[in-house]
């Protein structure tokens, strides 16, 4: 089965995720409180889905941990500075001809924040956050990038890769091509053999 186009998660498949929970100065309680009110928290999926905006989130987390709003969206701000990326994906990523997107559950400051630090708008085809989309749905987001990047090919040659099976169990439901991400190593074992003689090198 031919692949027509690559839909990317973004954490855990492209990068670490939990570059928020890095340690705040003068807060030795900032990861477990982001754990438990943004990672797996209400409050995460209201900012995931633009219902709240950075501010708002940082406004919340300064009365949980006892400091000022301004540091602790300095500190946010700086999280999305220190990305830890599976260099060997991005670098399949950036040597695929293929149409490429970003299909990401992800809230306002990776848009305005992360992108732009690196260059992910250059790197990629398009990017689709939910924050933007207003769905934590990643089904609707794999739509909404189809649509950007212009793909009429069927939806079984459009291939989601991800690490959560929840995610590709919605996409295959659809009708669309899914790769469950277990790890880089697995992955560069795996992709060449799922996208078979797709073109290499951007143009």
């Amino acid at each position: 089965m031919p692949i027509a186009a690559i839909l990317w998660d973004f954490g855990d498949t492209l990068a670490d995720e939990r570059w928020m929970w890095a340690p705040m100065p003068d807060a030795p309680d900032w990861t477990d409180v982001y754990r438990n009110h943004i990672a797996s928290g209400d409050l995460g999926s209201l900012w995931n889905i633009g219902a709240i905006d950075s501010l708002g989130v940082a406004t919340r987390l300064a009365e949980l941990t006892g400091q000022t709003v301004e540091r602790v969206r300095f500190h946010m701000r700086e999280c999305c500075r220190h990305l830890q990326f599976y260099e060997g994906v991005m670098a399949y990523a950036g040597a695929s001809g293929l149409p490429q997107a970003i299909v990401t559950v992800n809230c306002d400051l990776f848009s305005e924040v992360v992108v732009p630090q690196y260059r992910l708008h250059i790197r990629f085809d398009a990017i689709v956050a939910s924050w933007q989309a207003r769905t934590e749905d990643k089904a609707v987001l794999c739509e909404h990038a189809l649509d950007r990047l212009g793909v009429r090919a069927p939806i079984e040659h459009c291939l989601l890769i991800d690490n959560r099976e929840d995610n590709l169990a919605a996409w295959r439901a659809k009708g669309g091509a899914a790769y469950h991400f277990r790890g880089e190593a697995k992955f560069l074992q795996d992709i060449d053999g799922i996208v078979g003689d797709a073109p290499r090198g951007r143009t």
